[in-house]
C-alpha cells in the first residue's frame, strides 16, 4: 500500500545573526565589516562572559570564538554554550599553529575553525558551509519534528479505527436452540481484512460467514467494511447458493478495481433439524469435529475467491451437526502463524479434545497463538459447537 501523501513544510528563517568574540578589537572591526557587507546583523563581544551575557538575551544563529580570550577561555564558552543547547553554530577562530586546539573544539562541539590572519576566500568557504549546515540542520529538525507529529495523529487515528473495527464485529452470540456459537477476530496490525458476522433471520435459523480479505492493514480493513456491508445487506435469510450469486455481482466491480480478491465461507445453519448448508469460495479452512473425533473437512467444492473471475458458479455442500459435533472455521493467519506445528484439520481437531463448550474450543485455538509476538497476518476463528443431550 503506498503511504498517504504528507505535505511538509520545513522552512526556516534565515541566518541572519551573527556574534563576534574576540579580544583583539581590530579583528572584531574586520569581520565586523565582512559580515555586514554580506547582509548579516553583527554584535561583538571581547570577552567569553560578555558573550555569555548577549547569548541570554539575544539569540544568535553563528559565533564567530576566539580559543585564545581573556578569563574562560574560548573552550569555556563552547562548552556553556553547548551546556544551554543553544541552536548556534560555532566557528572557532586561532592563531597560525594552534590548529590542534581547533581539532580539540571540533571534538567538543565546534562546527568549524578559521585560522588567523584571515584568508579571503578560506573565510567565505568556512562561512559558507556552516551557514548551510545550520539552515540543513534546522530544516531537518523541523522535518522530524512535523514526521513525528503527522505519525502521532496516524497512530491515533488507528487506534480509532482499530477501536471502530472491533465495535463492527457481533459484540453477544445469538441464542441458538441447542448450539453454542462463539468467535474471535485478531489483526495482525492495528486494523485488518478478516472478519467474522452472522444474522438470525429466524429463532431456528442462523446465516454466518468468515472472511479473509487479501492483504493486511489499513488496504485491506477498507475493503473488508464493504465487503461486510454487502454481506449484511444480501445474505439475510437466503440459503447460501442464492446469496452467493447476489454477493458475487455487488462486489465484482469494486474488487476488480481495487486488484484484491476475498476468500469466504458462507453458511446457514437449521437449528431445528442440525442442517449446515455452506459454500466455500476459495477459503478451504473449516471441518467438522464430530463427537467420536472423526474429522469431516468441508473443502470438497470449493470454489474461486471471489474478484478472481465474475461470474463463478458457487455450490453448495450440506451435512449435518448432530449432538457433540463442531464446526470449526479460521482463517490461514493462525496456520501461518504456527507453521510449526503443521495445523491440519486432525491437529486442530485433537486440541479440543475435553473442551466441554464452544467457548473452551475458540481457547484452545487461540491458546496455540500464545508463542506468537507478532503475528505474519490476521487470524480469525468461530466455532459452531451442538450441545448433546445433556447440554
Amino acid at each position: 500500500m503506498n503511504e498517504p501523501f504528507v505535505q511538509i513544510d520545513a522552512q526556516t528563517p534565515p541566518v541572519r545573526r551573527i556574534l563576534v568574540v574576540d579580544d583583539d578589537p581590530d579583528i572584531n572591526r574586520l569581520l565586523r565589516a565582512r559580515l555586514t557587507a554580506r547582509g548579516y546583523e553583527v554584535l561583538t563581544a571581547a570577552s567569553g562572559e560578555e558573550a555569555l551575557a548577549l547569548l541570554a538575551d539575544l539569540p544568535t544563529d553563528v559565533i564567530f570564538l576566539d580559543i585564545a580570550l581573556p578569563g574562560i577561555s574560548g573552550l569555556q564558552t563552547l562548552a556553556e554554550v553547548r551546556r544551554r543547547g543553544l541552536d548556534t553554530a560555532v566557528i572557532m577562530t586561532t592563531a597560525f599553529g594552534s590548529e590542534q586546539i581547533a581539532i580539540e573544539a571540533l571534538r567538543q562541539g565546534a562546527n568549524d575553525y578559521l585560522r588567523k590572519p584571515f584568508e579571503s576566500d578560506e573565510f567565505r568557504r568556512v562561512l559558507e558551509r556552516t551557514v548551510q549546515r545550520l539552515e540543513l540542520e534546522r530544516q531537518n529538525r523541523v522535518l522530524r519534528q512535523q514526521l513525528e507529529a503527522h505519525h502521532r495523529r496516524l497512530v491515533s487515528e488507528m487506534a480509532r479505527a482499530a477501536e471502530v473495527q472491533a465495535r463492527l464485529l457481533p459484540q453477544l452470540a445469538p441464542a441458538l436452540p441447542g448450539f453454542q456459537l462463539a468467535a474471535e477476530c485478531i489483526p495482525a496490525r492495528d486494523v485488518g481484512g478478516d472478519f467474522y458476522d452472522w444474522q438470525q433471520p429466524a429463532p431456528h435459523l442462523l446465516s454466518f460467514w468468515l472472511c479473509d480479505v487479501m492483504g493486511k492493514g489499513l488496504d485491506a480493513a477498507l475493503l473488508m467494511a464493504t465487503v461486510r456491508a454487502v454481506m449484511r445487506a444480501v445474505v439475510r435469510n437466503s440459503p447460501p447458493a442464492e446469496a452467493m450469486r447476489y454477493v458475487s455481482a455487488a462486489l465484482d466491480e469494486d474488487l476488480r478495481q481495487s486488484d484484491r480478491f476475498v476468500t469466504l465461507f458462507l453458511a446457514q445453519l437449521d437449528a431445528s433439524t442440525g442442517r449446515l448448508a455452506s459454500i466455500d469460495a476459495g477459503h478451504g479452512l473449516a471441518f467438522v469435529r464430530r463427537a467420536d473425533g472423526s474429522v469431516e473437512t468441508l473443502d470438497r467444492q470449493r470454489g474461486l475467491p471471489l474478484g478472481i473471475l465474475p461470474n463463478e458458479r458457487y455450490h453448495q455442500r450440506e451435512t449435518i451437526l448432530n449432538p457433540g459435533d463442531a464446526l470449526v472455521v479460521y482463517s490461514d493467519g493462525l496456520v501461518d502463524a504456527r507453521v510449526d506445528l503443521d495445523l491440519t484439520p486432525q491437529v486442530l481437531a485433537r486440541q479440543l479434545y475435553g473442551a466441554g463448550d464452544a467457548l473452551a474450543m475458540l481457547d484452545r485455538l487461540v491458546t496455540l497463538l500464545a508463542p506468537v509476538k507478532t503475528p505474519p497476518d490476521d487470524m480469525t476463528l468461530l466455532v459452531v459447537y451442538r450441545k448433546t443431550d445433556q447440554g
